[in-house]
């Protein structure tokens, strides 16, 4: 460790190196100049911290122009005891002790800012040298102090890991950043140990297009360096205090990456999550199907079979018919004008559509002409209606040829008169 030797006056000195306490001399010529240092030294591991305190009486000093007393020792300094540089400073470049005269009182002390830190374990002797004008010039008093430096115990071991938790809605990912474990202790300003319980750096590195907003995607304590001392655990809510959204431009699958330096052998702890953002689905569904009933499917009919009924013909009673005599009248021939004949008006009888029951056929028998009638499939009933319509028209036809034969012998008696 290099250390600078100052120059400069004993206020200047105290000021610099803690507090002081400064007495203002006084000129005796009866004291006789003399100096005694006390010291004091602290271990912390391999780094001690030197206390001391130094007074006496001195004769003035000259600077070539005149004498002048002085209000610290001529020059103090402090040896770690190994091949470093003192600590200390150093009043005498220009000025030269007075062996005769007038002598002043000085004082001060120092309660810190003398530190020194050992590279191995061992013991050391410190040593605290004073400079004064005593007689016969400039004097000197030492002071010593041991100390032991102990090896120092095994790194606790230490170890770290990154995590992402994260949540999904619609295109946006809601992450948790945080490193869990333990690390060494940082030392951050001037020989201080700070136990902080997050990393000395964090990154979030996103896929291009997305949108971050909220959270912290990076962070760290600055100026801080890594100990090999104590075991921090991690505080896990200084990284995940406030989530980080990121918004994905469409749905698909993206990487998110958390990366740490932190304080262990390991150093860099990373954590890479696969983040699968689904496509929008416009009408969400039930995850839980409905029971559904199954339709039966329709069945054709069996048909069944029919025995048909048989029917028995009802007995038809013949119409008798009457012959109309006819009168022989002389044969007279006269012209033959034929008379017009009107056709006598039949009226059909009217059918009735019927389920199709077949029926047996019925002849109607007359005693000049035979009608046949229709056999009209049909049910019992049906068939008397038939049969009626049968005997109508035979009746019809009876009366036509009564009135055709009267015409006819009407005719023949004309005719007869007329050739007479």
């Amino acid at each position: 460790m290099s250390r600078s030797i100052r120059v400069t006056k004993a206020v200047a000195v105290a000021s610099l190196f803690g507090a002081a306490t400064i007495v203002a001399p006084a000129a005796n010529a009866a004291q006789e100049p003399s100096m005694t240092i006390t010291l004091g030294a602290t271990v912390t591991g391999k780094t001690v911290d030197v206390a001391y305190k130094d007074s006496g009486v001195q004769y003035y000093a000259n600077d070539g122009r005149k004498a002048m007393s002085r209000y610290g020792a001529m020059a103090f300094f402090v040896d770690y005891g190994d091949d470093s540089d003192p600590d200390g400073y150093d009043g005498r470049p220009g000025l030269t002790c007075e062996t005769t005269g007038p002598t002043s009182p000085f004082r001060d002390s120092v309660s810190s800012g003398y530190s020194h830190t050992y590279r191995k374990a061992g013991t050391y002797t410190i040593t605290a040298t004073g400079y004064y004008c005593g007689e016969g010039g400039l004097q000197t008093v030492e002071k010593t102090t041991t100390v032991n430096i102990a090896k120092p115990a095994p790194a606790p071991k230490v170890s770290a890991a990154a995590h992402i938790e994260y949540t999904v809605d619609g295109l946006t990912a809601t992450l948790v950043p945080s490193v869990t474990g333990t690390q060494h202790e940082m030392k951050y300003g001037r020989n201080k140990h700070a136990k902080y319980g997050v990393p000395l750096v964090y990154t979030m590195s996103f896929p291009e297009g997305a949108e971050v907003s909220g959270g912290a995607t990076k962070g760290g304590i600055k100026r801080a360096t890594c100990t090999k001392h104590g075991s921090v655990e991690f505080d896990p809510v200084m990284l995940s205090g406030d989530p980080v959204a990121v918004t994905f431009p469409k749905p698909g699958t993206y990487e998110v990456t958390l990366s740490a330096d932190v304080c262990t052998s390991q150093r860099i702890v990373s954590k890479t999550v696969t983040i699968v953002v689904p496509p929008t689905d416009p009408t969400p569904t039930d995850p839980t199907p409905e029971p559904t009933t199954p339709t039966p499917k329709p069945t054709e009919p069996t048909p069944t079979p029919t025995t048909p009924v048989p029917t028995t013909p009802a007995p038809t009673t013949p119409v008798p018919t009457t012959p109309v005599p006819t009168t022989p009248v002389p044969t007279t021939p006269v012209p033959t004008t034929p008379a017009p004949t009107t056709p006598a008006p039949t009226t059909p009888a009217p059918t009735t559509p019927v389920p199709t029951t077949p029926t047996t056929n019925t002849t109607v028998p007359t005693t000049t002409t035979s009608t046949t009638a229709a056999t009209t499939p049909g049910t019992g009933p049906k068939v008397e209606t038939d049969r009626m319509g049968d005997d109508t028209n035979a009746l019809s036809l009876g009366v036509a040829g009564l009135v055709g034969a009267g015409a006819l012998g009407g005719i023949v008696v004309a005719r007869r008169r007329l050739q007479q």
